[in-house]
């Protein structure tokens, strides 16, 4: 499927912490960790996104932050329309 540029503006971290993102292979999760998924708010619509970036880092609950060359790709999950959105950092956005 094709990727989406996103363009993610007025977003703030969540107090939740990251969960890793394992490989999976033929259907199958290893033990071997390709990222971390951050949740937080894009306040200018209300909805909640996770964001998948390659490292874990530390980030302050309730920061406003930019979100590094997004990118979004759509699939089905249980039948349902689903969207990925991975990045390359999360970084807080100094006031």
């Amino acid at each position: 499927m094709p990727s989406y540029s996103l363009n993610l503006n007025n977003v703030i971290t969540t107090n939740s912490k990251p969960g890793p993102k394992y490989l999976h292979v033929d259907g199958v999760r290893t033990e071997k960790i390709t990222g971390y998924s951050y949740r937080l708010i894009d306040m200018s619509k209300g909805e909640a996104l996770n964001v998948t970036i390659p490292t874990e880092k530390t980030l302050t609950s309730g920061s406003l932050v930019e979100v590094i060359n997004p990118e979004g790709t759509p699939y089905i999950y249980q039948n349902r329309p689903a969207f990925s959105i991975k990045a390359d950092d999360i970084r807080p956005i100094k006031s």
